[in-house]
């Protein structure tokens, strides 16, 4: 029986039947390279449509040179020679039976104008900083605009000749035709300021240019932003407003609900402490507003039932699981055939998707390693052991259930031993702290997968070397993991091998606090020398026990890490409310007994902190190593993986666990595509 019967149903777009109500959202991935996309990002795509996928929207397509500043890695559209690669793309999409869309977009004043390479000016409608790169454009000029719009329908053109079914034009996200359509950023006084017919003038004129340029047998709709959170700005009402009056001018056969602005990064790409469906009422009320264009949502929906349930509500009529599908290409196929169980849950932690790209990394995703990877690790690429044997895997992390997946997967008698009396590792720990309940997916999928695939799983299973040659082990896999440091270390202080007074009792870490285990007083300080969530959860974690806190930071702002991830603006407005105190630029020197020497790094201001209770050292981990050096020169076969050789991110841990199920131990064997890194096939192993 099928539970999603609307989920699962198709639907008219335009000219273009979509089988099923799942679609995927355009996202920037970064794997392109001078304008021009890659076969990464055809593997990519492929292994969604084969997932089950019912409209693909491609990454966006920019329209006009002065679009491209500081995006080299997106398709540069307005170039004829991006219709070869479309070609490709869009041929092995529809192999799988999904529909395939793109975006066009102009970046407009959202840009930098230190482009790689190439420097020059961006454009705006008006001479407005940017919230973005704080860099002012030039105020377009009439020829400019019509030039704009010339160029937008050649790009739609182009696009239609490269095989997609159709295209959304970006209105939304603060990009140029936003930023025309808003006062925050149009002070214009010509035909396309002032007034609503103005502010949305330029919008229609491209729209209209692209009918003319592709016809009326080719979907066209738009993206458009419900909010941009801002006084003054658009609202609600507004978007329904135009979403009303663009259906009566005939040119769009659909409406993609989006929300947010440069303003507030986190309101585009929410992270897990907002709630899944953010989007979902906004686009309720723009779907109200329009009669006939079938209305698309956005905004953090991962799980089928609710998927179902919005559109049993009628407050949508496709959804966006953009980055639910990220995580599991598999999930419409899975959701359908009633094994929901067997999907990988996103985690909304923007750590693989967001913030690799922030830091001009392509993207990945923290819960599937295969994520633009699909060419070396999909699904498909997962081969039988050409010896099944036996294996031990120590530690029930990650990085530890990961590896005996695919180690059983593949064919190998697999025992997994864990210390501890549940499995999870560290990740226990994560969801202990403010919005982070989504992590606990991460230790439930991978647990089930593991019991699926017949892992042996052990608990309260501490090993040792004896334990090992007790069983006979010839192949040995440590993933024991890491523990918090407390030397209070941090290279704000490089001289000092340790912190004096770290070793006195009311020094704690952050496991203890999270844990329990050691007493905390009224008055605590944190030292955090990460500026990530690691001590923004500790700190939180406090506030709500009631505590005073003090966060004392080496770094000129206050958990600069999480700007990356996009979580930076809701921990803000939580920790400040709670009544977090900080302090930035400074370190400390010496814990004594009821007070911390701190000193300014910048100055060489030297301070006390007085009446200080408790010191909680966010300094970083070590790698728990004694295991894998004590089976070193006994084990024949013997590795490790995950925080045990370093400490690093949960991303690391899952990511190496998958290359230890396929025993990629060879480093030249763990590049992505054949030519990234051609020079290392000849250095030897």
């Amino acid at each position: 029986m099928n539970r999603y019967p609307n989920l699962f149903s198709p639907l008219d777009i335009g000219p273009v039947r979509v089988r099923n109500r799942i679609m995927q959202s355009t996202h920037t991935k970064g794997y392109g390279k001078d304008g021009t996309d890659s076969q990464r990002t055809i593997d990519y795509y492929v292994e969604r449509a084969r997932g089950g996928a019912g409209l693909l929207f491609t990454d966006a397509h920019l329209v006009h040179p002065t679009s491209t500043v500081g995006m080299t890695r997106k398709t540069w559209g307005f170039l004829p020679r991006s219709r070869d690669f479309d070609r490709r793309l869009t041929s092995a999409i529809k192999e799988h039976g999904a529909a395939v869309f793109t975006q066009l977009v102009h970046n407009g004043l959202n840009a930098s104008a230190d482009a790689a390479d190439d420097l020059r000016v961006t454009w705006g409608p008006s001479a407005v900083k940017s919230p973005m790169y704080v860099e002012t454009p030039k105020a377009m000029e009439l020829e400019d605009i019509a030039e704009v719009v010339e160029w937008w329908g050649r790009t739609a053109e182009y696009c239609r000749d490269g095989g997609f079914d159709g295209v959304e034009i970006h209105v939304g996200h603060g990009y140029l035709l936003h930023q025309f359509w808003s006062p925050i950023y149009n002070r214009r006084t010509d035909d396309y300021g002032g007034s609503w017919p103005n502010r949305t003038r330029l919008t229609r004129e491209v729209l209209a240019e692209v009918r003319r340029r592709t016809g009326r047998d080719w979907a066209v709709g738009v993206r458009l932003t419900a909010t941009d959170y801002l006084p003054g700005g658009i609202s609600v009402e507004d978007a329904a407003r135009f979403a009303a009056e663009l259906e009566a001018d005939g040119d769009i056969d659909f409406v993609n609900v989006t929300a947010g602005d440069y303003f507030d990064f986190s309101l585009q790409n929410s992270p897990s402490d907002i709630p899944d469906g953010y989007n979902v009422e906004l686009t309720a009320t723009i779907k109200a507003a329009v009669t006939r264009l079938p209305v698309f949502v956005v905004g953090g929906i991962k799980n089928p039932a609710h998927a179902e349930r919005i559109l049993t509500d009628g407050k949508a009529d496709m959804i966006a699981m953009t980055r639910a599908i990220l995580a599991d290409p598999e999930l419409p196929n899975k959701a359908a055939s009633g094994r929901e169980d067997e999907i990988t849950h996103c985690i909304r932690a923007n750590q693989g998707c967001m913030s690799r790209l922030l830091k001009g990394f392509p993207a990945g995703c923290t819960v599937n390693p295969a994520a633009g990877r699909e060419g070396r690790l999909g699904a498909a690429t997962l081969s039988p052991a050409p010896r099944p044997t036996r294996w031990l895997v120590v530690g029930g992390g990650p990085a530890g259930l990961r590896a005996a997946t695919g180690l059983a997967r593949r064919g190998h008698d697999v025992t997994l031993c864990e210390r501890d009396e549940r499995l999870g590792g560290q990740v226990n720990l994560i969801v202990t702290t403010p919005g982070r309940d989504s992590f606990a997916w991460i230790a439930r999928d991978l647990e089930a997968q593991a019991r699926r695939a017949a892992v042996t799983i052990r608990l309260d299973q501490e090993v040792t070397p004896e334990y090992v040659r007790a069983g006979g082990y010839q192949n040995v896999l440590v993933a024991t993991g890491a523990a918090p440091s407390r030397t209070g270390y941090s290279p704000a202080n490089p001289a000092a091998a340790a912190l004096p007074g770290a070793d006195q009792a009311h020094v704690v870490t952050v496991w203890d606090v999270l844990l329990g285990t050691r007493p905390i007083g009224p008055r605590v300080l944190v030292l955090d020398d990460e500026g990530t969530r690691y001590a923004a959860g500790v700190a939180e974690v406090l506030l709500d026990q009631g505590r005073q806190v003090e966060l004392v930071t080496p770094f000129p702002s206050l958990l600069p890490a999480t700007m990356l991830t996009i979580d930076m603006s809701p921990l803000y407005q939580r920790l400040l409310r709670k009544g977090l105190d900080y302090r930035l630029n400074s370190w400390a020197l010496e814990v004594g007994p009821r007070s911390v020497r701190l000193i300014n790094l910048y100055t060489g201001a030297r301070e006390v902190a007085d009446g200080i209770d408790t010191v909680v050292l966010a300094t970083g981990r070590q790698a728990d190593d004694a295991l894998y050096l004590a089976l070193k020169g006994q084990v024949p076969n013997l590795h490790r993986i995950g925080d045990c050789v370093a400490p690093r991110k949960v991303d690391h841990a899952i990511y190496e666990g998958e290359l230890a199920g396929r025993e990629l131990w060879d480093p030249t064997e763990r590049y992505i595509y054949d030519g990234d890194l051609e020079h290392l096939k000849e250095v030897p192993v």
